[in-house]
């Protein structure tokens, strides 16, 4: 068996669940990879024409100076998971922190990355921060779980 696990991450407390289930109930052998996929905020940050009003140049950089303090925090939420899984006994050689720029969107950023990283299993956490765009569009669980096949899940609520 394929001992590579997968862990989508992000600031939600499934996610933080998920780390917590993992830690206490899979083998210390695994080798564990926390990924995030960071969202593509970026686009509204590079806007830069002269039609946009003031208003908006203002709130815009309001914006972007909040996307990089969440970002920051989102860097501190995973060393604060990788603690997680060291205290409970995985080796620091088998825990990898990986983050990715946003490409094709979060799903399927996700299970590229399974792919590209012949995970054995992915473990991740049944809702994410946005309720309502879970609701109107789907969640990123099921797109996953739908896209892996054959692929295990562990799913954490």
């Amino acid at each position: 068996m394929n001992r590579k696990i997968l862990i989508p991450f992000n600031e939600s407390e499934c996610a933080k669940n998920t780390v917590t289930f993992v830690a206490e109930h899979l083998d210390k052998d695994h080798e564990i990879t926390l990924f995030h996929v960071v969202p593509d905020t970026a686009a509204a940050c590079g806007l830069d024409s002269p039609s946009l009003t003031p208003y908006f140049e203002k709130e815009r950089n309001a914006f972007c100076r909040m996307e990089e303090r969440r970002q920051d925090m989102m860097l501190v939420t995973l060393e604060t998971a990788k603690m997680a899984l060291l205290n409970a006994g995985f080796s620091d050689a088998k825990i990898h922190v990986k983050t990715q720029a946003q490409n094709k969107g979060i799903a399927a950023d996700i299970v590229q990355e399974v792919k590209k990283g012949n995970y054995g299993m992915v473990a991740m956490g049944r809702r994410s921060v946005s309720g309502i765009k879970d609701f109107f569009m789907g969640s990123n669980v099921l797109r996953v779980m739908n896209a892996l096949g054959g692929i295990p899940m562990v799913i954490v609520d």
